[in-house]
């Protein structure tokens, strides 16, 4: 058995290897509090009915985490999950999946109801089910490393579900687990906890507490896993009263209806938006004019120091696209940042100024 000293100085020696480092989930400046998607990790995502948190949950620890593996990085964290989706069929959460995918390798938004042309306005085109086609290898990534669960969820079938998958990354050998590639994430993401169902004898929020603690009990056991949660704020968030006395920004009294996940969890993110409560500004942003396309994401709790922080999002519903926005002092033209192609413009001019930056670089080696 190790010492405590052995154990610190090998967490030094890893993180010296590049081996504390997680995967990219899409926000630098979250990232800069946070250190990414990591193994070992318990998140949990909060916010008002309607506001996008089972979106942003799959775009922040599903989409951008596996795209950047595909990419190449951190290759061994091996990244797969099992998802519990208690609102969304598999083909729905695939659509989401697929539209973020196409916006960011063709940048043609490609809207839900047009995906399974849901209404005589929006039949999808050929050129649109070509953009499909082309998206099919992502799919079948998406089907090697996805795992749906879609029915009711109750303790026992966390339990037998969540340590069905781990069998596949590793054994359980009495009280202890041996994960086959200690680097890797097994990421558990619940969406959402107001739907769990109550066992015979038990609450509801007794139920939420046992898949609760049993996801911390296999969180520390496994090290492997990362419990991403999404909860509901209860009802008090809509409070007219507490919106005018300026009292509106997210807190951890919002999940008080959500039993232990709050105190259970590691880092805490809650989505708010400016725009669902009529307020015309919002942290000197123009919300009037930004409308639904602004979300404020709000970092409550983290296991790593700094909390307490708020990064400004777009949020782009067609595309299900969060993009970090500029400083208010740096907007100049709001109308513009109603879309996500705003981004693309940017990424390309930068990708043109790192390939002139190039050019004059090797000019320099070469006179």
């Amino acid at each position: 058995m190790s010492t405590g000293r052995e154990e610190f100085f090998n967490l030094v020696r890893e993180g010296r290897e590049g081996k504390n480092i997680g995967l990219s989930i899409g926000s630098k400046k979250l990232e800069s509090f946070v250190d990414g998607y990591l193994p070992g990790t318990s998140y949990l995502i909060g916010a008002s009915s309607g506001v996008g948190k089972s979106t942003y949950a799959l775009w922040t620890f599903v989409y951008q985490p596996l795209i950047h593996f595909m990419n190449g990085e951190c290759p061994e964290r091996d990244p797969r999950w099992l998802l519990f989706s208690l609102e969304m069929t598999r083909s729905q959460v695939y659509a989401k999946l697929v539209s973020m995918y196409i916006m960011d390798q063709f940048g043609v938004e490609l809207r839900y109801k047009e995906i399974f042309s849901r209404g005589k306005d929006c039949i999808l085109s050929d050129e649109k089910y070509e953009l499909l086609k082309k998206a099919s290898e992502f799919m079948d990534i998406l089907d090697e490393r996805l795992t749906f669960y879609e029915g009711s969820l109750t303790e026992a079938v966390y339990l037998r579900e969540v340590e069905k998958e781990l069998k596949k990354y590793g054994k359980f050998v009495g009280n202890k687990y041996v994960p086959n590639n200690p680097q890797q994430i097994f990421g558990v993401l619940i969406d959402h906890f107001t739907l769990v169902k109550a066992t015979s004898g038990r609450s509801k929020k007794d139920e939420i507490d046992a898949i609760s603690r049993d996801s911390v009990m296999l969180r520390n056991k496994t090290k492997i896993m990362s419990p991403i949660h999404i909860a509901q704020f209860n009802r008090d968030s809509n409070n007219q009263e507490r919106m005018k006395q300026g009292l509106q920004d997210p807190s951890a009294n919002d999940f008080k209806d959500s039993g232990a996940l709050y105190e259970d969890s590691q880092v805490v993110l809650a989505l708010f938006s400016p725009h669902k409560y009529k307020l015309s500004s919002y942290r000197k942003y123009d919300i009037k004019t930004l409308e639904q396309c602004f979300i404020g994401l709000f970092l409550l709790k983290s296991r790593f120091g700094t909390s307490d922080i708020m990064v400004p999002l777009g949020y782009y519903g067609d595309s299900s696209h969060y993009i970090e926005l500029p400083r208010p002092g740096e907007i100049f033209d709001y109308e513009k940042y109603k879309s996500p192609e705003w981004a693309l413009e940017e990424q390309q001019d930068n990708v043109k100024i790192e390939d002139d930056n190039k050019t004059i670089q090797k000019s320099k080696f070469t006179l």
